[in-house]
């Protein structure tokens, strides 16, 4: 809650004062640069099967997606306790070899494919814009998410929405074994990066994985907050709040 007598906009000029400009950005994925509408992975594995080259006898969809339910709790529940990511080609490699279902084209067009089929994404508002803001003036962007799926392909949607051509980078934690918030992660980010830690704003909308993991790795904190998340703790406080993307892009052109 803000304090008594000061207003939300004093609080952000105070916070956008105590953060100075930034020399690189890290963004989030997910509900940070898009909107995720839809994630259906029995359309996904219908996709896949169309592209088999061999099917066992007698397999069906729903068997199919029996086994995919419980490779994904046993691999879900490991790794929100050990903040492990496991790579798509693992999990399918686990579902698929098991019937001994054959593909003729290549692991990475199989994710793609399954990710087309499957996935339905937005655009968040003003993002596009603020890409273009930061990228005018000089300062490197990249993109730090905890995804099962690989860069190409989330770079792949991202790209679908006009948000890809500034982005140094994108970075993902299949390719890195560990998950947000580990702080490997972030210090790897900004290394790609180029820029001191304390020089880079870190933008997401999980106060759990992108504040606390950026905090941990000396980063600046900016938390794109969500409709209807309730107000940190004061301990788990970000250094700036922002409602949405035009909002961070004043904050950003605020000094100018």
């Amino acid at each position: 809650m803000a304090r008594v007598g000061i207003t939300v906009s004093d609080r952000r000029s105070e916070q956008r004062a105590r953060l100075g400009r930034p020399r690189g950005v890290l963004l989030d994925y997910g509900g940070t640069l898009v909107e995720e509408l839809d994630y259906n992975p029995t359309a996904g594995n219908r996709a896949l099967l169309a592209l088999a080259s061999r099917c066992p006898d007698g397999l069906t969809l729903e068997t199919v997606m029996a086994r995919a339910s419980r490779v994904s709790a046993e691999l879900g529940a490991r790794r929100d306790t050990f903040g492990i990511e496991t790579p798509w080609p693992s999990i399918t490699r686990l579902i698929h070899d098991h019937f001994g279902t054959e593909f003729s084209r290549s692991m990475p067009e199989l994710e793609l494919a399954f990710w087309d089929a499957s996935v339905t994404t937005r655009g968040m508002p003003g993002a596009r814009q603020a890409l273009e803001v930061l990228h005018a003036a000089g300062v490197p962007v990249g993109v730090l998410s905890n995804s099962s799926f690989g860069a190409p392909v989330i770079r792949h949607e991202i790209a679908k929405h006009g948000l890809a051509d500034h982005l140094a980078f994108v970075m993902v934690s299949a390719e890195y074994v560990v998950r947000k918030p580990n702080p490997l992660l972030f210090e790897v980010a900004g290394r790609r990066l180029g820029v001191a830690p304390n020089d880079i704003w870190f933008v997401g909308d999980r106060l759990d994985t992108d504040v606390a993991g950026a905090r941990a790795a000396g980063m600046r904190t900016v938390w794109l907050r969500p409709p209807a998340a309730i107000d940190p703790s004061a301990a788990d406080e970000p250094d700036l709040v922002v409602g949405d993307w035009a909002e961070l892009l004043r904050c950003f052109t605020a000094d100018e």
